[in-house]
């Protein structure tokens, strides 16, 4: 066999771009001839030869010419380098990294950056230092970024600090005067907004209620069909154009009118075009579209420490030991209930492991969650198959069908489309490829990749994000002061106002009531408008500022532990003693929870902070609550039912402590939403 054929798939023709277009380099290639002449030890010069000819195409030459690392002397660098320089000039892919280039050049030193996405993927991506994710050595596909049966352009989407993220796109718009546009997303009408818009034609136009009913509001049955006759028109039409969240499109030339929408604001004074287009329209119309996005953890980060994020010591002791505490509140990405509870089970080591707990999370993989906790080192080994990331999908449909990752990843985006005929396909190949496989197994195969049309994390995005929580998990550890100024002056969180606070009195720091911007001056939380009172009412100053400064929690407030049996109910007729906890807390943070149609089927799921509990009847809801009843103690509340979590401050009542070995959580037997007053 070939070295082309092993390298397949590779095409033999490929495009060069005008030479005078490329830029003088005195970089060399340097380990090249050494690696050809160690593979020429086992034969097909000319076929190494040929293979790595694409290294000296004019256009490799170019995006080589401006990487900032180094090539690793080790072959499986040069294959992988050489087919991914096959695919970037097969696909006419060049202009893509030399406008990211040109957009990174602008943002300088001064600005850091990561990538959201999948561009992590790429080593090119990593050797220009768009990304600072190896995928050689974190095993990530290159399918996931682009292969050879995906002509569309790749995205580079990169993350700024929220509070720069205006001087960058001011920058671009100077630098490409006229030819840069942001796009556009295209808001369709829906059922109930194409009915208000009937309503307003047909003259009604006062303020309607989000679970309005039209016949409240019109009661002439002639009219009222009339109405829904001209909703059913709109439904599933342009509503309007609304601002993408950062996509921009750089043309050659001035901005086509024929595209151009209106003016939007960079920042006060300074203006760009937006488009027309969509996201998809700019894909088939073959435009290289970058997202400009904002990141506040960046901007938290860079407030902290200008050091880079790639320069923090994986592993070190104390930010460890931080994760696997549940220590995670203030890290953006990374601080809610349910990644404490990850955090605390898979007991973190390094980034690698928070990279799998923040893929853990997301909705395609949570399914696998309590057998990946209990499996996770026979994942890392390769012994065990789950489907975490994207990637992990990509490479699981490879080995089962024996195919190029290219197949799998076309597989892969099948199921997470729901495409009937390309997942029959892939059925008829399973079964085909694996003829000892059993029907049951077959079957769980396909209602793994099923879990696919959930969102999910691709490798390099959660490796992306996982080295910046791991950097501020690292500052929170080491720097916990200014870690909490920084958290106060640039996140928003799940989290009610006051937890951030007394966090941050809890590292040392007094505070005082005010706005941010904050900083510290001798050890206190200086702010803007800063209020010294002489007497403070810290549920005053709660309902009016969010948090209080008194060195006390607020009054009254209690968790205590009894063994006692519960009284039977519907759901627990025959209850056992167990250890009871009456408690009294301000809210920290809520959520309602309702399983979706794939829950109910394996009618169970999964309680934040706790065990599997088996879902009783359709659709059963359930609020969760976090509660506060001293500095740094919180309770996790299980309430069954609905409840408006942002008009609930305060909660009491009794519940059964569950999971006090794992992570601990209380599911509430009775309970009632109790008042502040401000004598207490």
């Amino acid at each position: 066999m070939s070295i082309l054929n092993y390298f397949k798939p590779l095409k033999e023709k490929t495009k060069i771009i005008n030479p005078t277009e490329i830029l003088k380099t005195n970089y060399e290639i340097t380990y090249l001839p050494t690696l050809k002449h160690q593979l020429y030890q086992k034969g097909l010069k000319k076929e190494i030869d040929e293979f790595y000819s694409v290294l000296d195409n004019p256009s490799a030459k170019l995006l080589i010419s401006f990487f900032k690392r180094p090539i690793p002397e080790e072959e499986k660098y040069y294959k992988r380098l050489a087919q991914e320089f096959y695919l970037v000039i097969e696909k006419d892919f060049i202009k893509v990294f030399l406008q990211v280039l040109d957009i990174l050049f602008l943002a300088g030193d001064d600005i850091p950056h990561i990538i959201r996405g999948s561009s992590g993927s790429s080593l090119i991506c990593y050797l220009l230092g768009i990304t600072n994710i190896n995928p050689i050595k974190e095993n990530i596909s290159l399918a996931r970024f682009m292969h050879y049966q995906r002509d569309d352009i790749p995205d580079i989407d990169i993350d700024f600090p929220h509070n720069l993220r205006a001087e960058i796109y001011e920058k671009i718009f100077k630098l490409w005067n006229g030819k840069v546009a942001r796009i556009s997303n295209h808001v369709m009408f829906k059922q109930k907004s194409a009915l208000k818009e009937a309503m307003r034609r047909q003259g009604f136009h006062k303020f309607l209620p989000r679970d309005f009913k039209l016949e409240d509001y019109v009661k002439e049955e002639e009219q009222q069909e009339k109405i829904y006759e001209i909703a059913a028109l709109l439904e599933g039409k342009l509503r309007n154009e609304s601002l993408h969240c950062g996509g921009i499109v750089i043309f050659d030339d001035i901005v086509p009118k024929k595209y151009y929408l209106k003016e939007f604001e960079i920042k006060k004074g300074k203006t760009g075009a937006q488009i027309r287009l969509n996201k998809d329209e700019v894909e088939d119309y073959a435009l290289i579209k970058i997202d400009i996005l904002s990141n506040r953890g960046l901007s938290q980060l860079w407030e902290i420490s200008k050091i880079p994020i790639e320069d923090y010591p994986d592993g070190d002791y104390k930010t460890k030991y931080l994760f696997q505490k549940g220590n995670n509140l203030g890290i953006t990405y990374a601080e809610s209930r349910g990644m404490r509870k990850i955090f605390m089970m898979l007991k973190p080591e390094n980034t690698q492991d928070i990279a799998c707990a923040l893929a853990l999370i997301r909705p395609a993989a949570s399914g696998q969650k309590s057998e990946f906790l209990k499996n996770y080192e026979l994942y890392l080994e390769k012994k065990e198959d789950f489907i975490i990331y994207d990637d992990d999908a990509i490479q699981y449909i490879q080995k089962l069908l024996k195919c190029h990752e290219s197949d799998a990843d076309l597989y892969r985006k099948a199921f997470a489309k729901n495409k009937f005929h390309q997942k029959k396909k892939f059925y008829e190949l399973l079964k085909k490829e694996n003829p000892t496989f059993e029907d049951e197994k077959v079957e769980c195969i396909m209602e793994l990749l099923e879990q696919l049309q959930l969102y999910s994390f691709c490798k390099s995005h959660a490796i992306s994000y996982a080295k910046l929580v791991w950097a501020l998990g690292f500052q929170k550890a080491h720097h916990p002061k200014e870690f909490w100024c920084a958290t106060l002056n640039n996140c928003n969180s799940s989290y009610r106002r006051w937890v951030h606070f007394r966090e941050a009195k809890k590292s040392g720091l007094t505070l005082r009531l005010g706005k941010k911007p904050w900083k510290i001056r001798n050890n206190v939380l200086v702010g803007k408008d800063m209020q010294m009172k002489l007497v403070s009412n810290p549920v005053r100053d709660y309902f009016e500022y969010g948090y209080w400064v008194t060195n006390e929690f607020l009054p009254n407030m209690f968790c205590d532990y009894y063994i006692d049996t519960p009284k039977p109910t519907k759901r627990n007729p025959n209850p056992e003693r167990c250890k009871i906890c009456s408690f009294r807390g301000l809210v920290a943070t809520g959520r309602i929870f309702q399983p979706d149609k794939r829950m109910k089927k394996r009618q169970v799921h999964q309680i934040e902070g706790g065990e599997n509990i088996k879902n009783e009847g359709k659709g059963r809801i359930i609020t969760f609550f976090t509660i506060g009843y001293e500095d740094g103690k919180y309770l996790d509340l299980v309430l069954w039912g609905k409840y408006p979590v942002s008009k609930i401050h305060c909660i009491e009542g009794e519940g059964i402590l569950k999971d006090e070995d794992k992570v601990p959580w209380i599911e509430v037997i009775k309970f009632k939403f109790s008042r502040l007053s401000l004598k207490e």
